[in-house]
């Protein structure tokens, strides 16, 4: 086993492995001819299915804010299309072209453990061994139990789901659960995936990732991490211009900080035309041309699915970086989506039927994937294929400021020292009248939340609390109001060294940005909008501590202010800006 690579190491091996890849040879003359035959083959296809992605492509991208597009469709032959939409850099008014760049974000998990599957056919790592006797180096206290590549590779490590950067390696790791016991999301997880490729392989993860993915599938203008080098032919990438509010529909983007990324949670770079040659490897099980990338066996442990998780709220199990699902006519569905500082990806792969999809926009919107769109370009592809009549797109999201039960909330609330919202429900929206001209509410972050443009309002979304089916409290950041339905208490007792956690707390990688913590209602919330659950030992649970792995503790109390917070060991500073 090879010595710890430090990651200051890893990030400039890693660098000029991209780097390299713009000269790595050619796959096969197999694979060099399936590139050329891409652009007769979208020629052949651009009317019928197609012609109705590109019109429900607009009509989505318009309606979500995303500046550009890119999207692969394959099938076990190689490519059905490859095709850009809008804008790589909107200031310049360059086009996203099929060579743009985007960052694949947590797709890159699959990457990961392909090639760590790779290693499991050639007999040099054992999925079910605890990974420290792989990594004794590692700080990872294990007290429910031995964490193996297993357990990290489907999420069932017990470990937090909030940590990305190396650092929370540095400062120790702990697990909450009983390893295979809970599916909670752990980015750290695969953070380790990636240290433990590169320890069995003796070289840079990024290096081992290029020579066993990237070249074999004749993916040469993607790279294993996201370097500087990466830089001039990325697509510009957007975020919303503040990142400490709430961000509306539709709401102004801006450039988003440039930020490297050499970890195997979230490092790939790609281009349509390189992601056709991924879903073709998928789609035939793991084969890529004349060879195989990785054996039966491994594509078999790769989609065997490990324990029940839903995918954006639909039924599925999660196996090794990859969502497995069954649609309802019963095909087998590969899903997986990623999310980055300034990117949005989606992944869909139907194994039964032989299609597959990838989009990526170069943009991040509060959550957004472009899951619909693969979704139905899939739809459409079967469609035609079986002679069907094509599907009609989805229909368009309702505006935001449309609030069909807007009578739920309408209504006076105060604060205990008197200060007064008044609401009221017309023409199917929910107005806020009592603060000059009447303001529309905007549904956002949940049923009984939204967003409220107006000064006074936009450091935090109004979030609504009730009583079986009557609305009776409000919450925004520290402040609590009531209405006439409430009868509960009016005073609350707490700590009095939780005075000293409330404020603003930053850390520095763009990954995190800034949080805020409030006290209301006797209780912290983060960013006015999750409860910390109080935990014996004098931290904070994320939610609730059966649940959630994601623990929070505040540390240097001093003049009565702590001035660091520790989640999930990514420590914030305390910041004095409001």
């Amino acid at each position: 086993m090879s010595p710890k690579i430090s990651r200051r190491e890893l990030l400039k091996s890693g660098a000029k492995a991209a780097a390299a890849l713009s000269v790595l040879p050619s796959l096969t003359s197999e694979a060099e001819a399936q590139r050329a035959r891409v652009p007769r083959r979208v020629a052949e296809q651009k009317t019928g299915a197609l012609a109705r992605l590109d019109e429900f492509i607009e009509r989505h991208m318009h309606e979500a804010g995303a500046p550009g597009m890119t999207l692969a469709l394959a099938d076990r032959n190689g490519a059905v299309r490859v095709s850009a939409h809008g804008f790589a850099d909107t200031k310049a008014g360059t086009r996203v072209t099929p060579e743009t760049l985007f960052e694949v974000g947590s797709i890159s998990k699959s990457f990961a453990a392909v090639a760590l599957l790779q290693m499991l056919d050639e007999g040099r790592v054992d999925l079910q061994r605890p990974v420290a006797e792989y990594l004794p180096w590692l700080k990872l206290e294990q007290k429910h139990g031995a964490v193996t590549a297993h357990h990290l590779l489907s999420h069932t490590s017990g470990l937090p789901g909030a940590p990305l950067l190396p650092e929370s390696v540095a400062v120790g790791l702990e697990t909450f659960f009983k390893p295979g016991e809970k599916w909670v999301y752990a980015n750290v997880g695969y953070l380790i995936v990636g240290l433990l490729i590169e320890a069995l392989d003796r070289r840079p993860f990024a290096d081992a990732l290029a020579a066993r993915l990237l070249k074999p599938l004749g993916m040469n203008n993607s790279a294993p991490l996201i370097s500087n080098a990466l830089r001039p032919r990325m697509a510009v990438g957007y975020a919303p211009e503040f990142e400490d509010r709430p961000f509306p529909l539709r709401g102004k983007l801006a450039e988003a900080p440039w930020i490297e990324v050499d970890t195997a949670a979230g490092g790939v770079a790609s281009t349509a035309t390189d992601m056709v040659a991924y879903l073709r490897m998928l789609l035939n099980r793991g084969a890529a041309g004349t060879r195989r990338l990785i054996s039966e066996n491994g594509f078999g442990l790769l989609t065997r699915p490990v324990i029940k998780a839903p995918f954006r709220g639909e039924e599925a199990s999660y196996a090794y970086g990859l969502w497995v699902s069954q649609n309802k006519e019963g095909a087998t569905h590969l899903r997986h989506t990623g999310g980055m500082v300034a990117f949005s990806s989606s992944l869909d792969v139907d194994l039964t039927n032989g299609v597959a999809a990838f989009a990526s926009v170069n943009a991040s919107l509060s959550g957004y994937r472009p899951v619909a769109v693969t979704k139905y370009a899939l739809e459409l592809l079967n469609a035609e294929r079986a002679g069907r009549e094509l599907p009609a797109p989805p229909a368009s999201p309702p505006p935001p400021d449309e609030v069909k039960n807007a009578a739920d909330y309408a209504g006076t609330y105060a604060t205990p020292d008197g200060r007064q919202l008044i609401l009221s429900a017309e023409g199917g929206r929910l107005l806020l009248t009592n603060r000059g001209p009447a303001v529309a509410l905007e549904r956002s972050g949940g049923p009984d939340s939204f967003i409220v443009k107006h000064p006074e309002f936009e450091l935090f979304r109004l979030a609504f609390t009730r009583e079986g089916d009557k609305v009776t409290e409000a919450g925004h950041g520290a402040d609590w109001y009531t209405n006439s339905n409430y009868k509960g208490p009016r005073a609350f007792e707490y700590p009095k060294e939780w005075d000293a956690y409330a404020g603003r707390y930053r850390h520095e990688s763009a990954w995190y940005g800034s949080v805020r913590i409030v006290l209301r209602r006797g209780r912290l919330w983060l960013e006015g909008e999750q409860e910390l659950v109080a935990l014996p030992d004098g931290s904070f649970s994320l939610g609730p501590p059966e649940e959630t792995a994601e623990r929070i503790r505040f540390l240097d109390p001093s003049g009565g202010r702590a001035l660091r917070m520790n989640v999930s060991s990514c420590i914030y500073y305390r910041t004095y800006m409001p």
